[in-house]
């Protein structure tokens, strides 16, 4: 091919092929095409999305030039496009057999190879077609990462978007990607970075400052995550997305009362958003506004009966202001609507015991337990409902069950020796104490707190003491 040719055909007279092509279609009549003029169209409808159009392109293409590989290799991308991903690979080895060093057909059969989901043959295709001279490296870096991370292979990704960074540092679109791959692999740091990287370039793309906020947050730096959001909002005042993600990172830093302003202004450009009406409902819990709350909860079942939080939460108010009959229907609501959220069966299982219908409690505590069992709080309150029945044994046995399934957490182990020092049974109360104070020897106040009594107790005195040293 006569890529100077193409060049000057692109330059001047591209538009024109397209148009020409299409009305060709239209009218069901046959015209000439050039290689590089079908490549150029094929490439085109491709990028907009016409795939059964880029098909009669190839097929016009290869009825004028039947011999021409690079038309061949379109021909793959359509089936590619389509799905028939071994069609693709049967067609590019045989066009393989004529071309062996085309880096073209190497680089679709290393996206095909991706879908297929057979990454070792896709990077050897890949590194093959880069020991090619390539026109635009950056950009052909950047395809084989983007192929990798919508692969799911987001460590190739990232290998592969540092190369093209290496090419040219100075390309937007791959200094973006750089910062949402390193986000997604929790590589912090290093996304924050790249999209500084970006801003240094363009300062004022709200996207990018948008990003920054999510990750900031996720690294749980929330008032840079705040700061970040408000310069995507300046940027662009009608971002709902900046003024949401906003609000949450408010609210995660527990400026509830800003929360609470900044989702009620968000509320105001989007009325229709459920999920909003919960944050916002959750905020005034928070802030002991309870009516507020309970409003807001309500609110957002009217505009979605299926929201399970709006439920819960209703149910969550009524419970803590005493009003247990009450909150028992929302929270089976909440069950019905997400049947394997432990906290929701949690909760019901409170209600029951509150409620002394310990049949019932145990069944959802139980649940609750199954389904997270790594959840400490579910495994204390389960405990405690028989603690307070007098039924210390039986507490005693579901903390020796919790401790199965979390056999280094401080929490159980405190507890558990407050159960067996109300038993007596204080060998054994010392032997879960001293586990207790090798796991987290700053949270012996939890025994203290929940038993008061074990400050008086000699060998926990002594134990205390000798593990006191050890810490100095």
């Amino acid at each position: 091919m006569n890529e100077d040719a193409r060049d000057n055909f692109e330059e001047d007279d591209f538009e024109e092929a397209v148009a020409r092509f299409r009305k060709m279609v239209k009218n069901n009549t046959s015209n000439y095409f050039d290689v590089y003029e079908v490549e150029g169209i094929v490439d085109q409808l491709l990028d907009d999305g016409r795939i059964k159009l880029a098909r009669k392109a190839v097929e016009t293409g290869l009825r004028l030039h039947p011999t021409s590989v690079s038309i061949k290799i379109r021909q793959a991308q359509v089936l590619m496009h389509e799905g028939k991903l071994e069609e693709c690979l049967e067609l590019l080895s045989i066009a393989e057999k004529i071309e062996k060093n085309n880096p073209d057909l190497l680089l679709v059969k290393g996206r095909a190879l991706n879908l297929l989901g057979d990454v070792g043959k896709a990077v050897a295709a890949f590194d093959t077609a880069l020991q090619m001279p390539i026109d635009d490296l950056d950009e052909t870096l950047y395809n084989i990462g983007i192929s990798f991370g919508l692969a799911g292979e987001t460590h190739l990704a990232i290998k592969y978007l540092e190369k093209a960074c290496k090419a040219n540092p100075r390309n937007e679109i791959v200094l973006y990607e750089l910062g949402y791959y390193f986000d997604k692999d929790s590589q912090f740091e290093n996304s924050i970075e790249y999209y500084d990287k970006y801003l240094n370039i363009d300062p004022f793309n709200h996207s990018v400052w948008y990003n920054i906020g999510i990750t900031y947050n996720r690294m749980g730096m929330f008032e840079k995550a705040i700061q970040a959001y408000d310069y995507a909002i300046v940027l662009n005042e009608g971002f709902l997305h900046a003024h949401f993600n906003k609000a949450n990172a408010l609210a995660n830093n527990n400026q509830f009362d800003e929360a609470i302003e900044c989702y009620l202004e968000y509320l105001l450009l989007d009325k229709e958003n459920d999920d909003a009406y919960c944050y916002l409902a959750e905020c005034y819990l928070n802030s002991d506004r309870y009516s507020d709350a309970l409003i807001n909860y309500q609110h957002a079942i009217r505009l979605n009966d299926a929201n399970s939080s709006a439920w819960y939460g209703s149910g969550l108010i009524m419970w803590s202001e005493g009003q247990l009959l009450e909150s028992q229907p929302f929270f089976k609501k909440a069950i019905s609507l997400e049947e394997d959220n432990s906290d929701f069966w949690a909760m019901d299982a409170k209600v029951h015991a509150e409620l002394d219908e310990i049949k019932e409690a145990i069944e959802s505590f139980e649940m609750a337990t199954m389904l997270e069992p790594e959840n400490i709080e579910n495994w204390l309150s389960y405990s405690e409902m028989f603690y307070d029945m007098d039924d210390t044994d039986k507490a005693i046995e579901v903390l020796k069950t919790a401790s199965k399934f979390n056999k280094s957490d401080a929490y159980l182990s405190y507890r558990l020796t407050a159960y067996l020092l109300d038993k007596n049974e204080e060998l054994e109360a010392a032997c879960h104490f001293e586990k207790a104070l090798k796991i987290d020897y700053s949270k012996q106040n939890e025994l203290f707190e929940f038993y008061p009594e074990a400050s008086k107790i000699e060998s926990i005195k002594k134990l205390i003491s000798q593990y006191q040293t050890t810490k100095l």
